[in-house]
């Protein structure tokens, strides 16, 4: 399921290692957004809750609309 991270306003600075502990939980990230605090993933197993570590102030899934081919 790809999601899309809302970094906490005071903890955009430390996005890079906030993505970085994402990765160490196996979530793939595609895009981080620092002036935004916004970070792209997808994680197979794990449910958004357990994506709002320290430093996220909201975790939801990517709802984007996708041309088909």
């Amino acid at each position: 399921m790809e999601f899309i991270a809302k970094v906490e306003d005071s903890q955009k600075s430390n996005i890079r290692e906030i993505a970085a502990s994402l990765e160490s939980m196996g979530i793939q990230i595609r895009r981080i957004m620092r002036i935004t605090g916004t970070i792209f993933g997808s994680t197979r197993s794990l449910p958004l809750a357990k994506l709002k570590i320290k430093g996220i102030k909201s975790v939801e899934q990517d709802r984007r609309l996708r041309a088909r081919s």
